[in-house]
């Protein structure tokens, strides 16, 4: 095929996103591999290691497609990639130790799987016609539903609920990106770019500058101040205006009537 249709059909407006084959194994990939790392330093064993990597890497997309229902389970449609996917499983629980000092590599790569299954997830409810709200919280919860599946299989709080740096806020600003792109109807490919461009820069600019979500914000004190305030000026305010209005009242008139007295003596 030409080159120049190819890049035309990439670049013109639709409603279904095709994503290669490639990308979506490899978040699936990286999703499990981080999540037997997660299980590894549980010091659980190789059954909750294969278990918490699957989950991790399939159970966002889970949740999304129960939710769509009639429009396929990704889980079912690769069996290849499940058979990978443990494999992967059981290696990293037998090699941890090759993992340890790649970190930042580990931490590219888990940004990277956050950003495509936001794209993957926000992508698959827009084209099934989700609308703009559904299909933003749908990305989402396909970014970050399996790492909140395994927390929660562990007994944790999900990370995500707890004060960190920018990582279900940057799934769901991807996939906001990517959504309202496509209701614009931009070019579905270069809003699936932003999408993930959006997801890694929030990432990182979160983890460069210290930026977290906030643990808690509550307004009610400050509010109830500033209004308890503004209620005393306004109390103070009608003190005055009472106080000038009884200055500018004329005094009473002296009582010039006859005395009771007076009205005895008669």
């Amino acid at each position: 095929m030409d080159i120049a249709a190819i890049i035309g059909a990439l670049l013109s407006p639709g409603q279904v996103l095709t994503v290669p084959w490639g990308i979506d194994y490899f978040s699936i990939i990286v999703g499990a591999v981080t999540g037997a790392l997660f299980a590894c330093e549980r010091k659980l064993d190789t059954v909750g290691a294969v278990v918490l990597g699957l989950v991790t890497a399939y159970g966002g997309g889970l949740i999304r497609d129960m939710i769509l229902q009639d429009e396929g389970v990704y889980f079912t449609e690769h069996p290849d990639l499940i058979v990978i996917c443990i494999l992967l499983c059981l290696f990293v629980f037998y090699f941890r130790g090759l993992f340890k000092n790649l970190d930042r590599a580990v931490m590219l790569a888990d940004t990277l799987s956050v950003a495509l299954f936001a794209l993957a997830g926000a992508s698959k409810a827009f084209a099934a016609g989700s609308g703009i709200v559904v299909s933003i919280i749908l990305g989402a919860i396909t970014a970050v539903g399996g790492g909140v599946v395994r927390d929660i299989c562990v007994g944790e709080t999900p990370a995500v609920f707890r004060p960190s740096n920018y990582y279900a806020v940057a799934g769901l600003g991807g996939a906001a990106v990517y959504v309202v792109l496509a209701q614009l109807s931009c070019p579905l490919a270069l809003a699936g770019v932003l999408c993930v461009a959006t997801v890694v820069t929030l990432r990182y600019a979160s983890v460069r500058l210290g930026l977290k979500t906030k643990q808690e914000a509550d307004l009610a004190p400050a509010v109830m101040r500033r209004v308890r305030t503004l209620l005393g000026r306004s109390d103070d305010g009608a003190a005055r205006g009472e106080t000038a209005q009884n200055e500018t009242q004329p005094a009473p008139m002296p009582h010039n009537g006859p005395s009771e007295t007076s009205k005895d003596k008669d």
